[in-house]
């Protein structure tokens, strides 16, 4: 079953990986990019006309360092993901945030697309709360004002209006059985023999987590399933059950399993998938009318400083720009 390695220790940190960077995804984006060494010291990359300045990615490197070490720990540094190094992986989110940003707001400057009063002082505000909870020595460090500081959050406000406009229109409407969100225990076999002998163990009266136990399902007494993460075989059993029913036996990826449902519907988890999957549905089309948009944009990376930039060396910061720009702009 495809499912069969995540579900150990892998599936849990892949999926607060995906979390902790499910802010990027968004602006992720695949332009081409050129070296230079034309840019100052100050710049890290240039898209078409617009800069993105050191100060700014240290931003955003600092809210990454402190995400990912708040889950993982310092030596998070040290780890991979999906065969690059952590550094490396989030300095690409960060690169490539930075170049979705400042592509987008000058689509945003040639669609006429502006700020309304009222997200203008939401701006304001958060440029306040942000460089106001700097020291002196951290403002310093990152050689910025508040005035850039509002800049930033402008810019950034900026995009989620574009977005919010070019997505506008779409349907994004998902059924709430697509996005039903169950949880289940499982017993799975590698052959139909051992399989068979589980079940009659289950139709003798043995319970299902002790025979479960027995068959290596100790670390994952009871998961949570989403449709289209699984096998068919195994998701059709498994979401055609209801709420304290067992399966018969199902074979899938050439194992054998029996599934008990212990909650067809998780009601709340179901309405957060539903979103999320509004949210992928909106950032599909976006990026099939923004993509070629942004390939077009000639983009040079100021290599020897964005290559000097460390995540785990990022400034620590005591506030975040992101959470700032949810809880006050977004």
């Amino acid at each position: 079953m495809k499912r069969g390695k995540k579900r150990i220790i892998g599936l849990v940190i892949f999926a607060v990986a995906v979390a902790l960077i499910a802010g990027y995804i968004k602006f992720f984006n695949g332009t081409f990019l050129y070296i230079s060494t034309g840019l100052k010291d100050d710049v890290v990359l240039k898209a078409g006309n617009s800069k993105a300045y050191t100060w700014e990615a240290d931003i955003l490197l600092s809210d990454a360092k402190k995400e990912y070490e708040n889950v993982f720990g310092s030596g998070v540094w040290s780890q991979s993901m999906e065969g690059v190094n952590m550094d490396d992986y989030v300095k690409e989110q960060v690169r490539s945030k930075l170049i979705r940003v400042k592509c987008m707001n000058l689509s945003a400057k040639e669609k006429g697309v502006v700020l309304s009063r009222t997200q203008k002082d939401a701006v304001s505000s958060a440029a306040d709360t942000f460089f106001n909870a700097l020291t002196q020595e951290q403002v310093s460090a990152l050689n910025v004002t508040k005035d850039q500081i509002e800049k930033m959050f402008t810019e950034f406000a900026i995009a989620d209006t574009l977005y919010d406009d070019v997505t506008s229109q779409i349907n994004t409407e998902v059924s709430s059985d697509d996005a039903r969100v169950i949880t289940i225990q499982y017993i799975c076999a590698g052959s139909k023999s051992d399989i068979s002998s589980a079940k009659e163990r289950l139709d003798n009266g043995e319970s299902f987590y002790s025979v479960a136990k027995d068959f290596g399902g100790e670390e994952e007494s009871e998961i949570e399933c989403k449709r289209g993460e699984m096998e068919q075989a195994f998701e059709t059993a498994a979401f055609n059950l209801k709420t304290g029913e067992t399966s018969s036996i199902v074979e899938a990826g050439g194992k054998y399993y029996i599934i008990r449902c212990t909650s067809d519907n998780e009601k709340s988890k179901t309405e957060a998938n539903k979103t999320a999957l509004m949210d992928e549905k909106k950032l599909e089309y976006f990026n099939s009318v923004f993509e070629s948009y942004e390939a077009s944009k000639y983009v040079e990376m100021n290599k020897k400083v964005w290559n000097s930039k460390k995540t785990a060396n990022a400034t620590e910061l005591p506030v975040s720009f992101e959470t700032v720009f949810n809880e006050l702009v977004k």
